[in-house]
């Protein structure tokens, strides 16, 4: 008590001596009024609370006589400054000329405001009285140390926070959806970026909110959503969350104050100002309602109830005063928070629309100013300013989705923001309260839990508990740590003598079946032992059903099972032999051969096993179209351009081999109605629906029927020439790639192309025995025909993987001797005039390969470039890097994206013409996510260590690339990979280029994307994507995790600097619990790509993607273990 006498009766009754709650009772006692003023519980003060005095609320302590004392207050109010989440420049928002607010720690304001009370002769206080009951006008409430006792008032206040006795007799629901926590923390001895201002920081997992104390103190206040775990290593976990969006001034101060473990907790809740009460019991403050407090609202409003409430001449009064006048407010508050807060791109594309409003109107920001100051209470002003921040999200939105080609998501993310539009409305128009933007039901935990997006729990996965278990049980059987040194030593194993690595690329069995075909077309014998060898082949690769099919996991081929069977019995087989006699039960179950796709009837055509009037007309004249039409086969993919310029000669020769007792018996295998019964020209038409990828259009079809008439009157002297130039094509993509060709497809076709026109043509006999080099073999797998070479790949992913790891594993000597390799394999010169044969200029890259092929890639350069920059060891000049910086630029697209081998030469879409049938996507180069990220982050690590050189030129690529990247990221936030399984391959590389291109950890892209694989993490811990996804265009869930995707989902995660460290952690122990005892890790299901349906088996992936992740891990584990033991405050039950 203060002294004074006590009293049964008082005019006015005040539940609770807070900030609100001693305005209230001042305000009352100033106009006359007799006033009680209880508080159960003085020390609730000494919390993370109100601190922010906007001009209104420091002018109604002025009038009520309240001086804020010198030293405890800072004039800090000058307005605020928002940090945009883009990295774009501030945006100061300020107060009108003249206003300034006031930040003072909550318990200075407390305090000084209980010392007005206590001199205030009219006003009762009681401290450690706590009300226990209203019944009409009569307030019974219990004292500390006496008995219960009861006053009658005329007006009972409740002032008591968001609960109370208030409360219970409205019979209001108390209950309010907390949607995010706060962590205050205060920082010493920092200017703030902008002094005088309240600072806000977007691009965390929340709003961070900084303001200046007193000369030595800045309270720091973190928004932490509920999916943000931070149980654990709670100091470590905020530094990683929001130290990348803090000017570099202030994250020392931060981490000081995170390791001094005095991290204070709130809660953040909401409830809408919707109940005032009834006559004779008021309610103010945040018992009437709630927000976020990032617009630091709650105090300025709470006094405005306190005064209006003091003023009114009825509780209706009252009550209708305060819901017109506090509607703007509290819809900024609901709307900023959400703007700021949420993830989604409708929201994304509002807070960009706000940003550039403010920018271009000064006018705006201060009007934005007025409504958070709860000076301008007008909705309609607020509906129009937020009403042009809505049209100008439609705006963009409907620019993306041209940009994207997503008119379905563009039509969503705008059915978004009509239901915000009508939001904005109906609270305009007072027809419902000011919450968030959805229809909610009636609890206000659903309503307001589920509404607010940014609050909804999204990584609810993060809590499964067979994923606990996992973690307990990765813990016991081996340590991250343990797991990376063991994956180096079995990774530097496998490095050849010459500083390579090179894994082998494994496909299907169709090139080892080819290769038997091509040498029984030019009578080439093939020595015992590698027939055992390809028939063990054969026999390793056969489905559970006895048939072949594209890869391992696939449906049986027609095509591939007739190529093997063809060259199984060609090698000897009989027909009833095990090996094939399933494979032959399924032919005949399918009609026989006639049906096979086009690749297959030109093979089976070649060994007289089909009519030549059924292989589709894919002619020479086709490169007698005028070359700047987008039709010119100089326009297509490269490989796709040699596959049919081999093609297309030996459709116009042919040739087919002699007839033989094989053949005969063959054709009656093939054919159950027999050979001669079979309408070939009819059957061209004909392929087996189940193995079309890209089945012929109608424009197709017509070019085969014009190819016909051409292939009719045209003479074999008309076409020599032609056929002469065209050969000489396949000579120079021999003597180019030291006669191993483009790839083993193309070399094989080629090499029959050379070998039918003169079976002496000595570039067809040294590309025969170069041929070799293609080809693994061993008694294990038998012999297979590698579609790829990799050495300057693997070398250049292992080289990066042990960069990874080498703050932890010394690895000098094999990093040194991987870079001595890869400066070995950079093409220096070209062969011939590479542009005279449309070719791009190889000089400065790396191949796949090995600079023997001499068929540099953009992205193999830039992994080579990156694995040579980033090394500790490395000798790259920057001659050298400047070389293949040039390269580099050659492949980018018109568009601003990366091609593979060369930049796309149409910008018409040619995939309408694709005639491969049974593969899709290869009809041209095409912006690849994979490409343009590794060429954005090699040109970037380029620039950091030679900024001298190509400067404007690479900035620009880099700036194209980047817009780029970002339209190919779909609306989930998952990026579409080519050339790996599928949206994590291609999500992993799409975050690393949006980090390289300078976007920082927080951009909205880049937590898209890391909120899409965390989504999507399993219960083990891992990853694993079906192979199906890439031919569905849309994610599909794997039965298992896979180790490769848990490796690419961690760099992704980690690079990004995801806070989500239990996420992190879980894979990592995941990836540690797989491990073998050797230190490797076990072959699982193909993680390479290409052209949609073709697996491949990247053998080395296995050994360098899990020792990067884990690399990377180490090093964010070790950093995090930097932090010292935390002495973090309780968790309090909410934030005033």
């Amino acid at each position: 008590m203060n002294g004074k006498a006590e009293r049964i009766d008082y005019d006015i009754a005040v539940i609770g001596a807070g900030p609100v709650g001693c305005v209230s009772a001042l305000a009352f006692a100033k106009r006359g009024a007799r006033v009680l003023l209880l508080e159960s519980n003085p020390r609730a003060v000494e919390r993370l609370a109100g601190e922010w005095l906007h001009p209104p609320a420091v002018d109604i302590l002025r009038g009520l006589g309240v001086d804020l004392p010198a030293g405890a207050t800072h004039e800090t109010g000058r307005g605020f400054v928002l940090y945009p989440d883009d990295g774009t420049n501030p945006i100061a928002l300020p107060y009108r000329a003249g206003n300034v607010g006031h930040a003072i720690e909550h318990v200075r304001l407390v305090e000084r405001l209980r010392e007005r009370v206590m001199g205030e002769a009219l006003i009762d206080y009681q401290p450690g009285s706590r009300a226990t009951s209203i019944v009409d006008q009569t307030l019974s409430y219990q004292q500390k140390g006496s008995g219960e006792r009861m006053v009658r008032a005329g007006l009972v206040v409740g002032a008591s926070g968001r609960s109370g006795v208030a409360h219970a007799a409205l019979s209001i629901d108390r209950s309010a959806a907390t949607y995010s926590r706060m962590a205050g923390l205060l920082l010493e001895g920092v200017r703030m970026p902008l002094e005088g201002h309240g600072h806000v920081f977007l691009g965390g997992p929340g709003p961070a909110l900084a303001y200046r104390l007193d000369d030595r103190h800045v309270r720091l206040c973190l928004d932490v959503p509920l999916s943000m775990r931070v149980q654990r290593s709670k100091a470590a976990t905020l530094w990683d969350a929001f130290s990348p969006v803090l000017p570099e001034a202030l994250r020392g101060a931060l981490r000081k104050a995170l390791e001094s473990g005095e991290i204070a907790w709130a809660t953040n809740q909401i409830r809408p100002r919707v109940d005032y009460g009834r006559e004779g019991l008021a309610l103010v403050g945040d018992a009437v309602g709630h927000h976020h407090p990032l617009t630091a609202l709650g105090m300025t409003l709470g006094f405005q109830d306190a005064i209006a409430l003091s003023e009114a001449k009825s509780f209706r009064a009252y009550s209708r005063s305060r819901t017109i006048q506090s509607r703007a407010p509290e819809m900024l508050a609901v709307a900023l928070y959400e703007v700021f807060a949420d993830t989604s791109d409708e929201t994304a594309a509002i807070r960009s629309g706000i940003y550039d409003l403010w920018r271009e109107q000064p006018a705006e920001r201060m009007r934005t100013m007025g409504f958070l100051s709860c000076e301008d209470t007008n909705p309609l002003h607020f509906g129009g300013s937020f009403l042009k921040a809505l049209l100008r999200a439609s705006s963009a939105i409907v620019r993306d989705g041209v940009v994207r080609r997503d008119p379905r998501h563009a039509a969503e993310v705008a059915s978004e923001l009509g239901m915000r539009i009508r939001w904005l409305m109906r609270a305009t128009l007072h027809l419902t309260p000011a919450e968030p933007t959805q229809n909610f039901p009636r609890s206000a935990e659903d309503r307001y839990g589920a509404a607010l997006k940014a609050a909804a729990g999204r990584a609810e996965v993060l809590e499964h508990p067979a994923a606990e278990r996992a973690t307990r049980l990765g813990k016991a059987r081996l340590e991250p740590r343990t797991a990376l040194a063991r994956g180096v030593r079995a990774l530097v194993a496998e490095q050849a003598e010459d500083g390579s690595w090179e894994g082998e690329v494994i496909w299907n069995p169709m090139l080892a079946a080819q290769y038997v075909m091509a040498c029984h077309v030019m009578g080439l014998p093939i020595d015992p032992v590698r027939r055992e060898r390809l028939l063990l082949q054969f026999a390793r690769t056969r489905l559970p059903d006895g048939t072949w099919g594209m890869h391992e996991l696939s449906q049986p081929y027609l095509f591939v099972t007739t190529l093997v069977y063809v060259a199984a019995r060609l090698l000897g087989v009989p027909a009833e032999d095990p090996l094939v006699a399933k494979g032959l039960a399924f032919l005949r179950s399918e009609g026989g051969a006639a049906a096979i796709p086009s690749w297959g009837k030109l093979w089976l055509a070649l060994c007289g096993l089909y009519g030549w009037e059924g292989v589709p007309k894919v002619l020479p004249e086709a490169w007698l179209l005028p070359r700047s039409w987008a039709l010119h086969p100089s326009k297509y993919y490269c490989h796709t351009r040699y596959i049919y310029l081999g093609m297309s000669l030996l459709v116009s020769a042919r040739r087919s081999a002699p007839e033989t007792a094989i053949t005969r018996a063959l054709r009656n295998e093939l054919y159950p109605g027999g050979f001669g019964a079979v309408d070939f020209a009819a059957a061209r038409r004909q392929r087996r629906e189940a193995e079309l990828q890209t089945p012929p259009s109608l424009a197709l079809e017509f070019a085969y029927q014009a190819f016909e008439v051409v292939d009719r009157v045209r003479t074999p002297k008309s076409r020599a020439g032609l056929l002469s130039a065209l050969r000489e094509e396949v000579r120079y993509d021999l003597r180019a790639s030291g006669h191993t060709a483009l790839s083993p497809v193309s070399g094989l076709l080629g090499i029959l192309a050379l070998w039918i026109n003169d079976p002496k043509d000595p570039d067809a006999l040294l590309a025969l025995e170069r041929f070799e080099g293609w080809i693994w073999e061993d008694d294990t797998d038998g012999v297979r025909i590698a579609g790829a070479r990799s050495a300057s790949w693997d070398t250049a992913f292992a080289t990066q993987a042990l960069v990874a790891a080498s703050k932890h594993v010394d690895v000098a000597e094999p990093l040194a001797r991987a870079d001595r390799f890869l400066e070995d394999q950079q093409i220096r010169e070209a062969i011939g005039d590479a542009a005279a044969h449309d070719r791009l200029d190889p000089r400065g890259g790396y191949c796949f390969a090995g600079v023997w092929h001499g068929w540099p890639v953009s992205d193999c350069t830039a992994e080579a470039m990156l694995a040579r920059l980033e090394s500790p060891h490395t000798r790259a000049s920057a001659e050298d890097m400047a070389a293949a910086a040039r390269f580099v630029l050659r492949c980018q697209n018109p568009d601003g994206s990366f091609g593979s081998y060369e930049a796309r030469r149409t910008r018409v879409p040619l995939e309408w013409l694709n005639p491969a049938e049974m593969f899709g996507d290869s009809m041209s180069e095409a912006a690849y996510v994979e490409c343009t990220a590794s060429c954005i982050a090699a040109l970037s690590a380029f620039q950091q260590h030679h900024p001298e050189i190509l400067r404007s030129e690479v900035d620009t690529a880099i700036r194209r690339a980047a817009a780029s990247l970002r339209a190919l990221q779909h609306a989930d936030g998952s990026f579409p990979a080519a050339w790996g399984v599928c949206f994590i391959y291609g999500t992993m590389f799409g975050v690393r280029g949006l980090l390289a291109a300078g976007a920082p950890p927080h951009d909205h892209a880049i937590r898209k994307a890391c909120t899409w694989l965390k989504a999507r993490q399993r219960p083990d811990g891992g990853w694993g994507e079906h192979h199906e996804s890439a031919i569905r265009g849309q994610y599909r869930e794997n039965d298992r995790s896979q180790v490769i995707q848990t490796a690419w989902a961690i760099t992704a995660l980690l690079e990004a600097k995801d806070p989500d460290w239990d996420a992190i952690d879980r894979g990592a122990r995941f990836l540690a619990a797989a491990q073998r005892d050797d230190g490797t890790w076990p072959a699982e299901e193909p993680a390479g790509l290409f052209f949609r349906t073709a697996l491949l088996h990247y053998t080395l992936y296995r050994s360098y993607f899990p020792v990067t992740s884990l690399g990377l891990y180490e090093s964010r584990r070790v950093e995090r273990e930097a932090w010292g033991r935390e002495r973090t405050a309780a968790f309090e039950p909410a934030f005033g």
